[in-house]
């Protein structure tokens, strides 16, 4: 039932994704990714990944879908007819063959929940033993995000610190 579930979400995601990318309307365009990120939002809710579907449903779904809203209200936009070109077609055949080897690539992918994946063999147990030795901190989470991947969180935030002052500089008034 769930794995149900799984391929439906990722298949809605996938539509609106290509949807977003042949429609002609931006406004359309904008919702159609809403959607998509909805639709992510939601399978990392079922796949048990809270964290991760709160994160994308509040900004790929909120701010994402918002500020560009405003940014095309906000600008002169126009959709001119372009004929298919050879060009377009190779990009077409070289983004399906990507896909399709990161499907090959995911065959080797442990299940959800597997105890014998290497993650939940080697490093979930490490973290377990050491965390509070090292880190000095008595929540586990806290440790492995500020601790252990202190580094990678830094790099996340200032994206999302960059994002937002690009967004700033895209809404801001001419004085």
């Amino acid at each position: 039932m769930i794995e149900t579930i799984n391929i439906l979400l990722i298949l809605f995601a996938l539509v609106c994704g290509v949807a977003a990318v042949y429609v002609r309307e931006l406004v359309s365009a904008t919702f159609l990714l809403g959607a998509y990120s909805f639709f992510l939002a939601v399978l990392w809710a079922v796949l048990a990944a809270v964290d991760v579907a709160f994160t994308e449903a509040m900004v790929g779904v909120g701010a994402s879908t918002i500020f560009l809203v405003l940014a095309l209200f906000r600008s002169k936009h126009s959709v001119a007819p372009q004929p298919v070109t050879a060009k377009h077609v190779f990009a077409f055949f070289l983004i399906a063959g990507l896909g399709l080897l990161f499907f090959w690539g995911s065959a080797d992918l442990p299940f959800l929940g597997d105890a014998l994946a290497p993650a939940n063999l080697h490093v979930s147990p490490y973290y377990i033993r050491h965390a509070m030795e090292h880190s000095h901190t008595p929540n586990m989470v806290t440790a492995v995000v500020v601790d252990y991947r202190g580094f990678d969180t830094l790099i996340e935030s200032v994206v999302i610190f960059t994002a937002g002052v690009a967004c700033l500089l895209v809404m801001r008034t001419k004085l």
